[in-house]
């Protein structure tokens, strides 16, 4: 959203599970695209991180997808990580990993029970 100012204005952080989905299936879709120009469902911005960790040579692992800016995001398991898109192995220590994934707030499904 921007003001007429053509500032951009500040977003509380309610974007959904579904929003944020929504947000990694384009993203994932463009792969390998490096920088794919998909928006950020609670800020608007563009700069969202996609990072795998998995299991080698079956290419299944997990995903951590977040937003630079508001540092919240989501992680998905048991993704298939395509074979041109960098993983780095569920084995490989925190500190010695290729993508360095912050601490982010998780965006978790609604809770169909409460």
């Amino acid at each position: 959203m921007s003001r007429t100012d053509g500032s951009t204005a500040m977003h509380a952080l309610t974007a959904s599970w579904e929003g944020w989905m929504a947000a990694f299936q384009q993203h994932y879709d463009r792969l390998p695209d490096t920088a794919p120009d998909v928006r950020c469902p609670n800020c608007g911005a563009r700069k969202l991180n996609l990072a795998f960790q998995g299991l080698f040579p079956d290419r299944v692992g997990y995903a951590s997808f977040w937003c630079e800016t508001c540092l919240t995001g989501i992680h998905l398991s048991r993704c298939l990580v395509p074979e041109d898109v960098p993983m780095d192995s569920v084995h490989t220590p925190v500190d010695q990993r290729t993508a360095r994934v912050p601490n982010y707030s998780l965006v978790w499904p609604a809770d169909e029970d409460g």
